[in-house]
Parts: C-alpha cells; sequence; structure tokens
C-alpha cells in the first residue's frame, strides 16, 4: 500500500498512532490485521530510510579521512 507517507518522520508519526491504537485496545480483530500490516510496511520504509543515512554518513566519514 503505497502512501504519501514515505518520509522517516511521516512513517514513524503513522507507526506511532498504530501502535497507540494497539495499547489502546479499541481495534477488533479486522481491523487489528490490517493496523498490523500497515506497521510492518511502516517499519520497512524507517527501515530502508536509517539504512540509506547509514550509508550517506559512512560516505562522508571517507571522504573526510583522506
Amino acid at each position: 500500500m503505497a502512501t504519501k507517507k514515505d518520509t522517516f518522520k511521516d512513517a514513524f508519526e503513522e507507526l506511532e498512532a498504530i501502535v497507540q491504537k494497539f495499547e489502546s485496545g479499541d481495534l477488533d480483530l479486522d481491523e487489528s490485521l490490517q493496523q498490523f500490516e500497515r506497521g510492518l510496511e511502516l517499519a520497512e520504509i524507517c527501515k530502508k530510510r536509517l539504512a540509506l543515512v547509514e550509508n550517506k554518513v559512512q560516505e562522508i566519514k571517507l571522504k573526510f579521512k583522506e
């Protein structure tokens, strides 16, 4: 499910909102499954963004070691 929320900040905020829904216990089984799936998608977006940043930091560090 691709959405406009593909920046790290937006994905993380949406993921936090999903966690709050689970913690509140107000989700029925079907909605829980949908939210769980969306949460996994958002976690993957965050993971990929963090990996890109880590790689960029490594590149910058190497550049300034020379």
